[in-house]
């Protein structure tokens, strides 16, 4: 069995957020969030979390939320709980939790929650089975 090549794993993935104007970041904008997530789990895991800019990422995480106190995607789309779930996710492998207004988003989540106890997506009730 082969030696994992990690460097170039991590240059690839620093290489994704460099490519905004492929045809790949524009059809895949709206999910940018749960991509960064995956990206940033991908880095840590391989103990490569210090090559990103904690601050920019925090800064673009928190320019996704929106006055419900949910997050969209990436910046001007819509709030889902997915993407709020990936936003918290982002912000606590940086230890940088504080900059949530907690009550904030837990309202949003509860405000999701339906009578049968299961949650729509977002608020146009859209229910999501993952």
């Amino acid at each position: 069995m082969g030696e994992l090549a990690s460097q170039k794993h991590v240059q690839f993935i620093v290489s994704v957020e460099k490519k905004k104007d492929s045809f790949e970041s524009v059809v895949m904008e709206h999910i940018r969030m749960n991509g960064a997530y995956w990206g940033l789990t991908a880095l840590d895991l391989l103990g490569k979390l210090h090559v990103v800019d904690v601050e920019e990422v925090v800064s673009w995480v928190l320019q996704c939320q929106h006055d419900s106190g949910g997050f969209g995607g990436n910046i001007g789309h819509d709030p889902h709980v997915l993407y709020t779930l990936s936003a918290v996710q982002v912000l606590a492998l940086f230890d940088q939790l504080d900059v949530l207004d907690i009550e904030k988003v837990a309202s949003y989540v509860a405000g999701l929650q339906n009578e049968d106890g299961s949650f729509s997506g977002d608020m146009w009730g859209e229910i999501d089975t993952r």
